[in-house]
């Protein structure tokens, strides 16, 4: 049996889903896990029900993203802010031993991207950071996308630099297409492809929510644009789609927190433009969607889920819930997203 500690600083979107899964997966291997989390007590109650045979195996502490730096470099604040979190998780590792006796022997980041950064060389995480670790790279932008300064972006400046350190045996990624690039730039170490799995819980159809949706569309064909409603998920070009599209039997369902600050003052004034026009074929929830049994109810109800995200070449577990719920989906043209679907035929 190992000990294993699991480090998550987010409690939004795919996050909690991330470290649950892993969490309920490494247990079921016989290992012992600390997770370290900004919701202890909502992660002990699922383990609980969900991994009821292996409570004894598990530990949970409290932990919050440290207080980001004020330093006016964007790029030096983001190396400011992830060498703050590299200390902050040997503290916290540290403190939680202390009363449980237990060192881990592995660290896993579920989503080590905030650990990452331009001009953090793996010499400084290894005077921080003393544990063996590991992670899942989720968007290594750089990989899929043309950076600025990119002639002079290279060696420490890039975002991977850190996993060379030598207390790194391997690294997690879900995009496929960039897997060997990514094992190029880091001395031939191993890469694992990850599936970008989802929670795949029972959809809860009596919520109320479903139901006016449902009421709403009648016989028409429901498309549907899901998860938080920020300005990369193409939430002004689906509004468009259905301005042009009112005499159509379509009805467009926008579900999720409304992410304001990611629009410009310009996208924030034309969004509001096209809300007031108050399109008879549009549904609106701007709230969080409570859990994913009503996530996965909304993903059931849809006929079509539009995900053509702008400039995002990432994967996404939206597709996962496509081909769990059979629905056909709509992507962008490019990157992994497409490449899948073209793949896989999903939409």
């Amino acid at each position: 049996m190992k000990t294993i500690a699991l480090i998550e600083e987010n409690w939004n979107g795919h996050r909690p889903t991330y470290l649950k899964v892993f969490t309920k997966t490494l247990l079921e291997l016989g290992h012992q896990v600390i997770a370290f989390c900004p919701k202890p007590l909502e992660l002990t109650e699922w383990v609980a029900f969900n991994c009821p045979n292996y409570q004894e195996q598990f530990q949970v502490f409290q932990f919050q993203r440290p207080e980001p730096s004020s330093f006016g470099i964007n790029g030096i604040r983001t190396a400011l802010n992830a060498v703050k979190r590299w200390y902050y998780a040997k503290a916290s590792i540290q403190y939680a031993s202390s009363k449980i006796g237990k060192v881990p022997d592995l660290v896993f980041f579920p989503w080590l991207d905030s650990c990452l950064a331009p001009y953090l060389l793996h010499h400084i995480v290894d005077k921080i950071f003393p544990y063996p670790w590991s992670g899942l790279y989720v968007q290594p932008r750089h990989l899929r996308l043309k950076q600025k300064f990119w002639s002079i972006n290279r060696g420490p400046l890039k975002p991977h630099a850190a996993l060379k350190s030598s207390n790194c045996p391997a690294i997690g990624v879900l995009d496929e297409g960039i897997a060997k690039q990514l094992q190029s730039k880091i001395n031939g170490k191993t890469v694992i492809t990850f599936p970008d799995f989802t929670d795949e819980s029972a959809p809860d159809l009596n919520w109320s929510i479903v139901k006016q949706i449902q009421a709403k569309a009648k016989r028409k064909k429901i498309i549907g644009l899901l998860g938080i409603q920020s300005q990369r998920k193409g939430v002004l070009t689906l509004l468009e789609v259905a301005q042009q599209m009112v005499k159509q039997d379509y009805v467009f369902v926008f579900a999720g927190q409304l992410s304001k600050q990611s629009y410009t003052y310009q996208e924030q004034a034309r969004l509001q433009t096209l809300l007031n026009l108050k399109l008879p074929n549009c549904f609106f929830y701007f709230q969080r969607i409570p859990d994913e049994a009503k996530f996965n109810a909304l993903v059931s109800t849809c006929h079509i889920l539009f995900a053509a995200y702008n400039n995002f070449p990432h994967s996404s577990n939206i597709l996962t819930k496509a081909a769990v719920f059979e629905k056909p989906v709509i992507v962008s043209s490019k990157f992994c997203m497409a490449e899948r679907v073209s793949k896989f035929k999903l939409g």
